[in-house]
């Protein structure tokens, strides 16, 4: 009896014996229905036996309460299976297809999903405890409306981007729902990038959104407030030490005369002026000359929506 003939993306070749005058086995065959089979019973066993079950061809199966904990199903196909309460601790589901299956109450600790095609999935329930979603959890739908926008197909984009943000919605809900509020705010920020890159491109909509992502990534990074902040004091303090700053009777500014201790000095004295500025303090002990004042209305503005912005974000974080 000849071999199947399936070798999947992995290099591992099938080890069950084809069909009589067909070139695969009943498992790889997608022409073949698992109705009458027992597919259940033959998953336990593989598990049992660590036997790979990479590519399996199981659309509609019924797994419902089935131990298969380890097991090797990477891409397999899995749309529509039957899989509530299902016990899939540390099971490997790279890129299968499981478009619409039902894995309420199931049990994914330690589950390996990177590139796996979960649109519509059922995750009501389901234990997604240290799940491995892939490199930066980036979903398989979200990489290929990349790749359309890269070659020019802005409509099949979007619609991949739209899949991407259902996904990830769907996946953030699960993890807030089990009180992983950590791991549900990194799927928050991918929702928002592929809700972003949905807008046109040159539009105000679009262009406040990649703002708030680079300024405190959707809420969910303060640290990145803390960067810009600093980026905004020593920047402002530069212009400063150009335009100059009076202090009493003293003016402080660069000049071509000025030695390198005086130039370090009078940027030492800019950037308490301009840290005064942002924190909007105003001591009133020193002001900027020119046009540094408009630098310095301007830093204040940016410096209130920053401070606010950073106490939100930590807020956030800490609640948590």
């Amino acid at each position: 009896m000849p071999q199947c003939d399936y070798t999947g993306p992995s290099g591992n070749q099938c080890a069950i014996d084809a069909q009589d005058g067909k070139p695969r086995c009943i498992w790889h065959d997608h022409e073949v229905s698992k109705r009458d089979l027992d597919v259940k019973a033959h998953l336990e066993e593989c598990a049992r036996n660590f036997q790979s079950c990479e590519g399996y061809e199981l659309n509609g199966a019924n797994l419902e309460d089935a131990y298969i904990m380890e097991l090797d199903l990477s891409h397999a196909n899995l749309e529509r299976a039957f899989i509530r309460d299902g016990h899939a601790y540390g099971i490997n589901l790279t890129g299968a297809r499981l478009q619409k299956a039902d894995l309420q109450d199931a049990t994914l600790r330690e589950a390996v999903l990177a590139d796996a095609e979960l649109l519509g999935t059922n995750l009501d329930g389901a234990s997604l405890d240290r799940a491995d979603f892939g490199q930066g959890s980036v979903l398989r739908n979200h990489k290929l409306a990349d790749e359309l926008s890269r070659d020019g197909d802005e409509r099949g984009a979007i619609t991949k981007y739209q899949e991407a943000e259902e996904i990830y919605r769907n996946i953030r809900q699960r993890f807030e729902a089990a009180g992983k509020t950590d791991v549900a705010g990194r799927f928050f920020y991918l929702e928002m990038v592929s809700k972003r890159r949905q807008l046109p491109y040159f539009s105000v909509s679009r262009f406040w959104s990649k703002l708030v992502d680079l300024i405190c990534g959707y809420g969910e990074e303060p640290v990145r407030v803390v960067g810009v902040s600093v980026m905004v004091i020593l920047a402002c303090a530069l212009l400063f030490c150009i335009s100059g700053i009076g202090h009493g009777d003293n003016e402080y500014a660069f000049h071509l005369t000025n030695t390198l201790w005086e130039d370090v000095e009078i940027l030492a004295i800019s950037i308490y002026y301009s840290i005064v500025t942002f924190t909007t303090l105003g001591y009133g002990d020193m002001v900027a000359f020119g046009w540094g004042k408009g630098v310095a209305a301007l830093e204040a503005f940016v410096g209130v929506f920053l401070n606010s912005m950073f106490l939100l974000t930590f807020a956030k974080k800490m609640v948590r």
